[in-house]
């Protein structure tokens, strides 16, 4: 199921990147220069024909995360996962799942301290899966069914292998509830016949009416196995992943500014820009002349350190990335002092002032 990482589209590339460098940078992982973005495995899900994720495996030396445990917790207890008895392997150690479209979140996935769900879901070290009443069998097909469930489905379409709880499916709840709004369903309870006295009551017989309009009935099916499952993902689940992709819009928006307007950097600070490989870098528009850029090879990365200054506005900076392949890159940012005041624009004159 692997491909090189190279192929993997370069927008979830960037995704990707710039999560691990976020990380790197927050304190929440040792040896943070050993992890790099590894192989690539595609994920699919059975409500989408085309690639639906794409799971990047961060490599290093394992054991790198950080356990963290409550006061109480014995401090010689096993906490989490491992790399192994010393912690020192190399490999896989964490992965990052990223969204190949609108339908979730960005980064829908990730953790330093677990095996990539490729991995998880395969038995042995020769990557064979196998399912119930079957003999091993190779995974062709990665999918991914709810926040924490992956499963894994060999050349003739069968399962053959899990990671998490398969969500069950649930029927006669429809893909679009608007067509109830405005109707409402209700249940009245009465007795049978009027009781002369409460101690004749607690013996009184009740009946209950029902209005026209009634809730649709759910219930839970496990028939059919994966192919059932597969089948009938869109309209069992349709409710619940369209209030995800929702939710998951308003962090794409997000992200389409950053790409029309870029990232903001304030003067006197610096931001750090995860490469992709060997690179060239330019640094262009008004904001290039208040940076210092340098590169650090152990992980690639651009490190832009804006001059402290008092801007009267935002200065725009792009930056413009080459690879040794020819793949291109152009990211957006611009430079801003705290003091400036937001939606400014450039205006005729001086544009910035030394600070003292």
């Amino acid at each position: 199921m692997e491909i090189p990482l190279k192929k993997v589209p370069l927008e979830a590339r960037r995704l990707a990147a710039r999560h691990l460098e976020s990380v790197r940078h927050a304190g929440l992982v040792d040896n943070a220069a050993a992890l790099r973005l590894g192989d690539a495995v595609p994920v699919y899900r059975p409500d989408l024909d085309e690639v639906a994720y794409w799971e990047i495996r961060i490599a290093g030396r394992a054991g790198g995360g950080r356990a963290l445990r409550t006061r109480g917790y014995p401090a010689n207890a096993p906490c989490g996962t491992s790399g192994g008895a010393d912690g020192g392997r190399e490999g896989a150690v964490g992965f990052v799942v990223v969204s190949n479209g609108r339908h979730d979140f960005p980064v829908a996935h990730w953790s330093l301290d677990r095996l990539p769900p490729s991995l998880q879901i395969s038995e042995g070290a020769d990557g064979t899966c196998a399912g119930k009443d079957k003999a091993a069998a190779v995974p062709k097909r990665l999918y991914r069914l709810d926040t924490l469930s992956y499963v894994g489905e060999d050349e003739n379409g069968e399962l053959c292998g899990q990671s998490g709880q398969i969500p069950a499916l649930i029927s006669g709840l429809p893909h679009n509830l608007a067509r109830y709004a405005g109707r409402i369903a209700s249940s009245v309870s009465g007795p049978v016949k009027p009781e002369r006295s409460d101690e004749a009551a607690e013996k009184a017989r009740f009946a209950v009416e029902r209005s026209k309009d009634k809730p649709p009935e759910l219930k839970r099916s496990d028939e059919g196995g994966w192919k059932a499952l597969k089948a009938n993902y869109a309209e069992a689940f349709g409710p619940f992943l369209d209030q995800l992709q929702a939710r998951a819009e308003r962090t794409w928006e997000i992200e389409d500014r950053i790409r029309e307007f870029g990232e903001g950097i304030f003067a006197g600070e610096t931001c750090r820009v995860a490469l992709l490989g060997e690179a060239c870098v330019e640094l262009q528009g008004e904001g290039a002349a208040f940076v210092h850029a340098t590169i650090e090879d152990e992980p690639p990365c651009l490190v832009l350190a804006a001059d402290r200054v008092s801007l009267r506005h935002e200065m725009d900076l792009d930056v413009s990335i080459t690879y040794a392949d020819g793949e291109e890159e152009r990211l957006r940012y611009f430079v801003v002092s705290r003091d400036v005041p937001s939606n400014t624009k450039a205006e005729q004159g001086s544009c910035c002032e030394e600070e003292g």
